[in-house]
């Protein structure tokens, strides 16, 4: 057993691409600058804690609730409520008509990490990511996942996990700003990516629009 994991280990340094945990902390303003945490607080999480390997990824929030859940295998993903229920959706789904990539010129260093950056402008949302080229993932994994224009960001990061994200909101009119504490390497079984027990799962009923 103990060589069998040394050997998984071994694997994983000299694979390219990122198998292990991020954690983040999101923080939210209004338009004019003004902190809405406090207001935001029974619908936003303040803590995002991501677990990716190569297939599958999920996110857990500050509770250890599930947030989201994919396998890229079976193309499953699975978006989670508040109170114990989750919606399967197909990520295939377009959820905006307009994408518009753009080089951004600002730069930032994250946990020792020197970062580019990124801008992908949607329908009603905008985003800036900051990216570290040598935390990445297989972006082809994610060609035809198509919500929250996430394989537009990771086709112009070359499969780059963010370590910060600012996404402007023109709906909801606020701002969300997601940055790493911390990047942990680990090795992730297939077990650690199960569906939870104790969630119930739901049928859309209005489409996407709701949720997104």
């Amino acid at each position: 057993m103990l060589q069998m994991f040394a050997g998984n280990l071994f694997a994983q340094e000299k694979s390219p691409y990122f198998q292990g945990k991020i954690s983040y902390v999101l923080n939210y303003s209004d338009f004019q600058g003004n902190n809405i945490n406090k207001k935001v607080a029974a619908f936003f999480d303040r803590e995002q804690h991501l677990y990716i390997n190569d297939q599958n990824y999920k996110i857990l929030d500050q509770y250890n609730n599930h947030v989201k859940l994919y396998n890229a295998l079976t193309n499953s993903y699975f978006y989670f409520n508040r109170d114990k229920t989750a919606y399967k959706i197909d990520v295939t789904s377009k959820t905006t008509q307009r994408i518009k990539v753009f080089e951004v010129e600002d730069v930032d260093t994250i946990l020792g990490y020197a970062c580019k950056a990124v801008k992908v402008e949607a329908d009603f949302r905008a985003y800036i990511y900051f990216y570290s080229p040598l935390i990445k993932v297989d972006y082809h994994v994610y060609h035809n996942y198509n919500m929250e224009e996430w394989n537009a960001y990771l086709k112009a990061s070359e499969g780059a996990l963010p370590l910060k994200v600012i996404t402007l909101d023109l709906r909801g009119k606020y701002v969300e700003d997601k940055e790493a504490v911390s990047v942990t390497p680990m090795l992730l079984a297939a077990a650690d990516f199960s569906f939870p027990n104790d969630v119930k799962l739901r049928r859309l009923k209005y489409g996407l629009d709701l949720i997104w």
